[in-house]
């Protein structure tokens, strides 16, 4: 009974070794210490901890394992053993790992450290309501306690409706440097001010499985850019696939529908392998490119760091002169476009579901900054309705041999996000985010995503 005491209290010594470095020296036993020790006095069921509980603490702690050691071990293991704690609590003994959990820990006695209200109101007191009382009695709690209320009303709106699409992401910070600029084609200063460089978020995700779903199903990939430009918030709201299924946004609820799991069992997750999908796409002819995409390896790319982006639909750029351009946007990796073989990805769903977050993270963390280049695909808009393919369809490319892409800057991510929830999920791109010298062009699929991811947006983030 007594080795198993000693255990324990080995067990609680290198969890107070860790939580209370500043400590040099044994304290005193105090008297009320001796009470608790001795059974002459009971921990009362709630209330205030006492200033000097923690040396209370660590003298009973002491204490305690003097009397074990005692029982069981010889005086010279005793003062070993002595000597080994006492270079613990010098810092001697400090290691990389205690150095590593420094940076973590705060002295929670330090004014400056003291938890705030989301004002940045100082608060002394986190976990008692205020309340109406006397000395002999506790009434109601008070509802003029505003800490309390935002504390709990913070807790109570903590989780959000998950994303219908695009569900499972992983984000990232970094800046946009334009190289030349593109003012013969647009006004925007973020495309015509070579000087600045932009901060954004870009964020990656599959689009049909749900949070928990693999990183690496055969799937299309979101690739969502937030750009913070001076002018205010641009969103190439984008894939690593060059054109998508359906011609106008009234099918989209349909296909959507048609790739998600079966109503009746929920199952295939992440992936459009049923009858449902294939009733759409032998229905539906115009999804003959994209599905051909699909089934390709771009589907199941290495990594988020080698994926192409592209907006898909054709938007249009105003010059100074008044002049109108359709415009796609591209963006290219500089590792190159990199993809996983069918056994590879299979394997990897199911060893590492995680395994493309956890690249790009890591990937950042060790310095190794993900690039891209970007660029644009202009037509003149006079001349729109002059080639034998409609340029706003957006199941359709545009050939690069008679539409080259002018590549005119670079994207660079260079930090991770400090918080999942709000920064990647709570992260919200439309269609309709734009700046001057940037407008929506009148592709139909464009127009319907317009409304919908604002319609979203609303329902998801109020």
């Amino acid at each position: 009974m007594t080795s198993l005491l000693v255990i324990g209290l080995e067990s609680l010594l290198n969890s107070l070794e860790q939580t209370l470095p500043h400590l040099r020296s044994p304290p005193d036993l105090p008297d009320h210490a001796v009470a608790l020790l001795h059974g002459t006095q009971t921990v009362p069921r709630c209330g205030y901890i006492a200033e000097d509980s923690t040396c209370s603490l660590v003298s009973l702690y002491l204490h305690i394992r003097h009397r074990a050691l005692a029982a069981v071990m010889a005086p010279s293991a005793i003062s070993a053993g002595a000597e080994k704690l006492q270079k613990h609590l010098d810092g001697s003994l400090e290691g990389k790992k205690m150095a590593d959990m420094a940076n973590d820990m705060k002295d929670v006695h330090d004014p400056k450290n003291r938890i705030t209200t989301d004002f940045g109101v100082t608060q002394h007191n986190t976990d008692d309501w205020l309340k109406v009382a006397n000395n002999d009695k506790t009434g109601p709690m008070l509802l003029e306690d505003h800490a309390a209320r935002e504390k709990i009303n913070s807790f109570d709106h903590e989780r959000i409706p998950e994303r219908v699409v695009h569900a499972r992401g992983a984000a990232a910070f970094g800046n946009f440097k334009l190289h030349k600029s593109l003012e013969k084609y647009t006004t925007a200063g973020v495309l015509t001010d070579t000087s600045r460089n932009t901060p954004l978020i870009l964020r990656f995700s599959t689009v049909l499985g749900s949070r928990g779903s693999a990183d690496t199903v055969r799937d299309v990939r979101g690739f969502a850019v937030k750009f913070y430009t001076d002018e205010g918030n641009w969103d190439i709201v984008g894939n690593n696939i060059p054109v998508f299924f359906i011609q106008d946004a009234m099918k989209c609820p349909d296909v959507i529908h048609a790739s998600k799991p079966e109503p009746h069992n929920e199952v295939p997750q992440a992936q459009s392998a049923h009858n449902n999908f294939w009733d759409f796409q032998a229905l539906h002819t115009e999804a003959t490119h994209m599905f051909m995409w699909q089934q390709s390896d771009r589907a199941i790319p290495r990594s988020y760091r080698m994926m192409q982006g592209f907006g898909v639909n054709a938007f249009k750029l105003t010059n100074a002169e008044g002049k109108a351009f359709l415009c796609k946007f591209i963006f290219t990796p500089r590792l190159g476009v990199h993809s996983f073989v069918w056994d590879e990805a299979l394997k990897l769903a199911g060893q590492d579901p995680d395994f493309h977050r956890k690249d790009l993270y890591e990937a950042i963390d060790n310095g190794l900054y993900p690039k891209w280049d970007f660029g644009v695909q202009t037509i003149p808009e006079e001349e729109a309705d002059s080639f034998e393919f409609d340029p706003l369809d957006a199941t359709k490319i545009w050939p690069e041999d008679r539409f080259p892409v002018e590549y005119c800057g670079e994207l660079e991510l260079n930090r991770n996000v400090d918080e999942y929830f709000t920064q990647t999920e709570q992260v919200a791109f439309c269609t309709g985010h734009l700046v001057p010298g940037i407008h929506h062009s009148d592709d139909p699929l464009l127009q319907g995503r317009n409304f919908s991811y604002l319609d979203t947006q609303l329902s998801r983030l109020g």
